[in-house]
């Protein structure tokens, strides 16, 4: 397709020159020829220069086509393998996000169980130590009593000491009386007995 072109314009080159070389007289002709000649002879060298240039601009033009071709083709498998990733990379967050959830989830149960048995737990040291303190004051009442049973027993010993000892000097009084008694028994059986032999 580029040799058409470069044909054609070397076509109407030719022609160009041809036109104008017929408005020429022949004598006219004849004066410029060697003149025409080397015109024609630098565009000719111009025209292979300039289709050597173009040649190259459109092997340029065709390898950066080629290299564009093959940078859209990397770029779009880029942006491809950019999307997977990044569609493995939300659905790793929608993962952490969901263990996350899940585990605050735990957690909080976990803090609500702990706390839970923390309270039940400090309300059974507090009924116990009610019932310790109640134990308390039962155990004073009964130390109370048993100290005033003691404290009366004491007296009522004492009591029975002393009745004990009113009661030994009483049977002593009563011997002390018996035997007077039988003394005076004695004495007026003697008495009797002198009056008796004396009688006689």
């Amino acid at each position: 397709m580029k040799t058409n072109k470069m044909k054609k314009v070397l076509f109407i080159a030719a022609a160009v020159l041809v036109v104008g070389f017929a408005g020429f007289g022949v004598k006219t002709f004849a004066d410029n020829f060697w003149s025409g000649h080397a015109d024609v002879t630098a565009i000719n060298a111009d025209l292979d220069k300039l289709d050597s240039t173009l040649k190259q601009k459109n092997e340029a033009l065709a390898t950066a086509k080629s290299n564009l071709t093959q940078a859209q083709s990397e770029l779009t498998n880029a942006q491809q393998t950019v999307k997977t990733d990044e569609a493995k990379l939300t659905d790793l967050q929608n993962q952490l996000d969901a263990k996350n959830t899940q585990y605050n989830t735990d957690m909080a149960a976990k803090d609500s169980q702990i706390q839970q048995k923390t309270n039940e737990i400090n309300q059974k040291i507090k009924e116990g130590q009610a019932n310790v303190n109640a134990k308390q004051a039962e155990l004073d009442t009964a130390n109370q009593k048993i100290s005033t049973l003691n404290s009366t027993i004491s007296d009522l010993q004492n009591q029975l000491a002393q009745e004990k000892t009113k009661s030994t000097d009483a049977d002593e009084t009563k011997k002390e009386l018996l035997q007077a008694q039988q003394d005076v028994k004695d004495t007026r059986a003697k008495a009797d007995s002198i009056v008796n032999e004396n009688q006689q």
